[in-house]
């Protein structure tokens, strides 16, 4: 019986845990747009896909999130521009859900729908795409939406292709960051739920935390920033460091590079209650994940103290040694 009882216990546990996962969310601030597939290859899905997109919406839950919507046949139509209003986001998603698929699949199309809204954009944000489309596309619109999706690049865009069933996965990877950018769903559409939490996971990029959260004056050190979603991209070499020291402004490629963490070199701190602003940028400075985190100076010792202090007291003891036992030997 208590076997069972104990078999029963991790069984909820687990269940647990997966009910955690399945309800994740992400905290951060970004632009995020949803480039659809509506040709005709998805008459019949479109219920499945709309779903797709209001669960991954709802699971980006900070104030500051952005979100448009954008279909895409033999022409691009904007169904939501870029809005942070949540009663707009709620009218955008109506919209969508009456989409009637047709046409030919031209993904630059909407590709180039994203970059004409992020060339208005008036300050800079990090911004997110993913697309969606289930087929291949012919060579002349495949290239288009490489070069489409290197031009949202420049603006500082990541880019996330979901693939459904009868696509190819070597053009997808060309759009999107990389191998690990690209989504597959080979059982078809009624999976795109199953890949909701995968891909908050890999595009959701945020701080957390930063260490040290003080340093001694003029002490070399290592800035430590814990997170999620720094790995994973082959344009790695884009992640910055951007540390301010009094109007000084640092930038700084981290030595180190995992999911869960950035390791960067810092400049020294030459006074007590100087203090360095540090933000982390994943498209070369030109938007922040989060914003600035503070590390202070403050004063410390050098242990050379404790050792005098030692020293003078092995000093003491020696001459009440003396004392004490100079009578008896003299």
């Amino acid at each position: 019986m208590g076997r069972i009882w104990i078999c029963c216990l991790l069984v909820l546990r687990v269940c647990s845990a997966l009910r955690e996962d399945d309800g994740a969310s992400c905290d951060g601030a970004f632009d995020i747009y949803f480039v659809l597939d509506r040709s005709g290859s998805v008459w019949g899905h479109w219920n499945e896909i709309y779903g797709f997109v209001e669960q991954l919406t709802t699971r980006f839950v900070s104030p500051r999130m952005r979100v448009s919507y954008i279909v895409f046949s033999a022409q691009a139509a904007v169904i939501l521009p870029l809005t942070g209003d949540r009663s707009n986001i709620d009218q955008g998603l109506n919209r969508l859900k009456q989409i009637i698929p047709s046409g030919e699949t031209y993904m630059h199309e909407g590709l180039k729908a994203v970059s004409e809204q992020m060339k208005t954009q008036t300050s800079p944000s990090s911004s997110i795409i993913i697309v969606l489309t289930d087929g291949k596309l012919d060579i002349y619109p495949y290239e288009l939406s490489v070069q489409e999706a290197d031009n949202a690049r420049a603006f500082g865009a990541r880019v996330y292709c979901v693939g459904v069933m009868d696509f190819d996965p070597k053009q997808l990877e060309d759009i999107a960051d990389g191998t690990e950018q690209v989504f597959p769903v080979m059982s078809g559409f009624h999976a795109l739920k199953d890949i909701v939490s995968k891909i908050l996971k890999q595009s959701c990029s945020e701080v957390f935390t930063i260490e040290p959260s003080s340093v001694c004056v003029n002490e070399s050190f290592n800035v430590v920033l814990r997170g999620t979603g720094f790995s994973g991209s082959k344009r790695i070499d884009n992640i910055l460091c951007v540390l301010s020291v009094n109007q000084a402004v640092y930038d700084e490629r981290p030595t180190v590079v995992e999911d869960g963490y950035l390791l960067c070199p810092a400049p020294r701190l030459q006074e007590v209650g100087q203090s360095l602003e540090v933000l982390v940028s994943l498209n070369n400075g030109k938007s922040y994940i989060s914003g600035p985190i503070t590390i202070s100076a403050t004063t410390c010792s050098d242990g050379t103290w404790v050792l005098w202090l030692l020293l003078a007291l092995l000093l003491l003891l020696i001459l009440a040694l003396l004392w004490w036992f100079w009578p008896l030997c003299c």
